[in-house]
């Protein structure tokens, strides 16, 4: 009985020495616990003293660079115009040289030239420390409304550039659905109009291939199942259809004018070519 009784004291010894459990895990130790948030603590501190420090540094150099002298504008660099002036664009950018350069909005600039609707993209670069960079890219008058007595310049994406009294070398746009109180300079065609563009454009690209383009002056439109191209120093009118199979269409149009050359007429075109023969009828 002794002996289980030494043997039972040793068991409760080492029991007593184990560490407490709960549900059969052992319980964590609060003090390390304590250590990991202090740490974690301690970084989070210095973190945001290092942030604020960076921060405080990068707006006093703002600051700097704002109301120091070094960086007003002395030079302003125009590129990419053809059309407008850079005097016309300086002027409608409204930029004043010995402004400070950070001081300036690039997206009012912007707006500010786009006034003229020749004007396409912009793009502005601070060339530090003293000179503003703007390089336009111009819209290019593709085709002609009649209007008033004079012309209006349509660029390929429909938009009015310019009143004129001035007639280009190019085709005069007939039977377009915009209306004419609609003609105001910067202002798009309707939406009728623009989707017949994106056909008219096809149709100008592959005529330029075929070199046929020059003789094109006009471009009826008011039916949009069948474009007419008209040729007016050729005297001749081609009915082209809708817009499909078009290289072929463009093709047989210049071997037409090629063999009725000094002929008046018309050419029809909008029909199934696999099938029959294009029709030159002479005019009487």
């Amino acid at each position: 009985m002794a002996k289980k009784t030494e043997e039972q004291e040793i068991i409760i010894g080492v029991t007593k020495k184990q560490e407490p459990k709960k549900n059969g895990a052992p319980m964590p130790k609060k003090k390390k616990k304590k250590k990991v948030k202090n740490s974690q603590k301690r970084k989070r501190v210095i973190f945001a003293l290092k942030y604020g420090a960076l921060s405080a540094l990068l707006i006093t150099l703002i600051l700097c660079a704002m109301f120091s002298p070094l960086f007003n504008i002395k030079n302003i660099q125009i590129e990419g115009n053809e059309k407008v002036t850079e005097n016309e664009i300086i002027s409608l950018s409204q930029i004043e040289v010995g402004i400070n350069t950070f001081k300036l909005s690039k997206s009012k600039i912007k707006k500010q030239i786009k006034q003229n609707a020749y004007i396409g993209e912009i793009t502005i670069t601070r060339k530090l420390p003293s000179t503003i960079l703007i390089q336009v890219e111009e819209r290019k008058p593709a085709y002609l409304l009649e209007y008033a007595g004079g012309y209006i310049n349509v660029d390929k994406q429909g938009y009015l550039l310019e009143i004129t009294q001035e007639k280009l070398e190019l085709p005069i746009l007939q039977g377009a659905m915009t209306k004419s109180e609609d003609f105001v300079v910067g202002n798009r065609l309707c939406l009728e109009d623009l989707e017949t563009l994106s056909s008219i454009a096809k149709i100008m690209e592959i005529a330029e291939i075929n070199e046929i383009a020059e003789f094109i002056t006009g471009i009826d439109i008011a039916d949009k199942s069948n474009i007419k191209l008209i040729f007016g120093k050729q005297e001749k009118t081609a009915y082209l259809g809708d817009n499909s199979n078009l290289n072929t269409k463009i093709l047989t149009i210049k071997s037409v004018l090629e063999k009725e050359d000094g002929k008046a007429g018309e050419i029809f075109v909008n029909i199934d070519l696999n099938k029959e023969y294009p029709i030159f009828r002479e005019r009487v």
